[in-house]
């Protein structure tokens, strides 16, 4: 979330600094402003729960044996 702030924060500077430039730098800025949230948004989706382990995520086995199973045939 902090990281996400930071990427739009500096996106509005480029906005910012786009409009008030002029040249090579204007489009510069623009760019960065157009494509700085796509990688924003990846980077925030990349990160993972680092406290989780991934035997919390997977369910339990379920077994039945053979010797469990019953046919009703009326």
């Amino acid at each position: 979330m902090v990281r996400y702030t930071i990427a739009m924060t500096i996106r509005t500077l480029c906005i910012i600094l786009g409009v008030i430039s002029t040249g090579i730098l204007m489009w510069v800025f623009f760019a960065l402003a157009i494509f700085l949230p796509y990688f924003a948004v990846v980077l925030a989706n990349a990160q993972g729960s680092k406290s989780s382990k991934q035997s919390d995520r997977l369910a339990p086995k379920l077994t039945i044996k053979a010797a469990d199973m019953k046919i009703d045939e009326s």
